[in-house]
């Protein structure tokens, strides 16, 4: 199904968008209380003085800068979606696509991640961490997050990462118990990811 999802996506963006719409729709009738879970576990998330929270329309111009400004290398491995206004906003208003930011002291933007939903029980995890921002453990809390947003909403989550890019790699199994699915065509991997299990004292 993975491999399904993204050569649609790729070889017909028009379609995929109708199917978006469509999943929106259905997806807010089944889980129209996840925002108020990731809310929730996003308030309580605690790495230094980083506040985690839900990215708000005011948030879409800081969006587009920071993604902008990362630098071509770096987005390598990110390219989930278009970085220009007008896709964040239509994204940001579909009900299935969860957009979140990590703000640092001063309050700009040092990370951004999604959960992409879908009605039949199933979320897509993606994420980036500025460049300036990476080793505060900012990656890992956000593994985190979305695998405790995606079991308390009874959703399976997954996600496609690179064995090349190393630091997704290790913040994903230190934020999640990570169960690999399939090797990709393009090389990428994908995995479902859980919570991490609880070790008894």
């Amino acid at each position: 199904m993975i491999a399904a999802l993204i050569a649609l996506k790729r070889k017909a963006p028009w379609l995929w968008h109708r199917v978006e719409d469509v999943n929106g729709l259905l997806f807010s009738v089944r889980y129209r209380r996840l925002p108020q879970l990731a809310a929730d576990v996003l308030a309580g998330v605690q790495v230094s003085d980083y506040r985690f929270s839900l990215l708000g329309k005011e948030d879409l111009p800081a969006l587009e800068t920071f993604l902008k400004v990362q630098p071509k290398d770096y987005l390598t491995w990110f390219a989930p979606h278009s970085f220009e206004s007008k896709e964040l906003y239509r994204l940001w208003r579909n009900p299935a696509f969860l957009m979140m930011k990590v703000a640092g002291a001063d309050g700009s933007m040092a990370g951004y991640f999604f959960l992409r939903g879908f009605f039949i029980g199933r979320a897509f995890a993606g994420l980036i961490v500025d460049e300036s921002q990476q080793n505060q453990g900012i990656g890992t809390a956000i593994w985190a997050s979305c695998a405790d947003i995606c079991s308390r909403a009874g959703l399976t989550m997954q996600a496609t990462i690179s064995p090349d890019n190393q630091p997704s790699m290790v913040s994903c199994g230190n934020g999640t118990e990570v169960q690999p699915i399939a090797e990709l065509d393009d090389g990428y991997l994908a995995v479902r990811c859980s919570p991490k299990k609880q070790t008894k004292q």
